[in-house]
C-alpha cells in the first residue's frame, strides 16, 4: 500500500492532512521559499491535535543547503525542542562545499535527535552526487529520503527515482516529492515503484478580508493571501493512491 505524507505549512493544514486520510505528515513554515522551521507556538499548538506521526522540517533559513557551526547549533537545538514535544522525528539535510553530504553536521543533528526518526530532504537534489548521496544516508540511518530525482519536480525526475528505488529501495525509503499531484500520482507512482509520496495539495485561502484587500494584496505591496494544504485535494488524493 502507498503511505501518503501530506507537506503541511500551518497548523490547519495538519488538521486537514489527518482529516482527509493522509498516513503521515511533514510540517514546516514558509513552503514558498522550500520550508523553514515553524515557530515553537505552531510546534506546540500541532503537538496538542495530531493524530498521526508528524515530523518537522529543520532548516533555520531560506538558501543553500551548506551551514556553518553556529546555524548547525541552532539546528540542533530545535531539534530538542521538537523531541520534547513528542514529534516522531525531523526532516533534516546539509551539504559541505563540495557538494556532498555534510557527514559532520548530520551526525550532530542526529545525536540531538536521539530516538526520533529522520528523513533527508532534497538537499539531496541538489548534491553532487545524488546516487553516492543515497548511499551515503542509507548508511547514516534514516529511514526516509525526499528526493525529486534530481530535477526540478518529482514527475522529471521520475526515471532516477525508479533507479534509485532499485538500488536502494531496500534500504530505505524512497519518497518522490515536488510537483506531485492528482493529475500525475498515479503514473509517477507505477513508473518509480516506490511506496511513499509525498505532496502538499494547497490552495490559495479565499477569506483573507478581500474587503480590506480586493487585490490580494496591502498598501506596501505585500501578499494577504496564503495557502492550506486543501482537504478535498487530500481526500481525492487518498483515494487515487490506494487503488494503486
Amino acid at each position: 500500500m502507498i503511505r501518503i505524507e501530506i507537506c503541511t505549512s500551518n497548523y490547519k493544514s495538519v488538521c486537514n492532512a489527518q482529516d482527509g486520510g493522509a498516513d503521515c505528515a511533514e510540517l514546516c513554515s514558509a513552503l514558498e521559499v522550500g520550508g523553514i522551521t515553524p515557530s515553537y507556538g505552531v510546534l506546540a499548538e500541532v503537538a496538542d491535535v495530531m493524530r498521526i506521526p508528524v515530523r518537522v522540517l529543520i532548516r533555520p533559513r531560506s538558501g543553500n543547503y551548506i551551514y556553518d557551526d553556529r546555524e548547525v547549533e541552532m539546528m540542533c537545538r530545535d531539534i530538542e525542542k521538537v523531541a520534547m514535544l513528542g514529534y516522531e522525528g525531523v526532516v533534516i539535510g546539509a551539504l559541505n562545499d563540495e557538494g556532498d553530504i555534510d557527514v559532520k553536521a548530520v551526525e550532530s543533528m542526529m545525536r540531538a535527535g536521539k530516538g526520533m526518526k529522520f528523513t533527508f530532504h532534497r538537499a539531496v537534489d541538489a548534491s553532487r552526487d545524488i546516487f553516492e548521496s543515497f548511499r551515503q544516508l542509507a548508511e547514516l540511518g534514516f529511514d526516509k529520503v525526499l528526493t525529486s530525482g534530481g530535477c526540478h519536480d518529482a514527475p522529471r525526475g521520475a526515471s532516477v527515482i525508479a533507479e534509485l528505488q532499485k538500488r536502494y529501495g531496500d534500504k530505505v525509503k524512497i519518497m518522490p516529492g515536488g510537483g506531485i499531484n492528482i493529475s500525475n500520482v498515479e503514473s509517477l507512482l507505477r513508473a518509480t515503484g516506490v511506496s511513499d509520496c509525498h505532496a502538499s495539495l494547497t490552495e490559495n485561502v479565499t477569506c483573507f478580508h478581500k474587503s480590506l484587500y480586493p487585490d490580494g494584496v496591502d498598501a506596501t505591496g505585500a501578499s494577504m493571501v496564503w495557502k492550506e494544504s486543501d482537504l478535498n485535494k487530500i481526500k481525492m488524493f487518498v483515494q487515487l493512491c490506494r487503488k494503486l
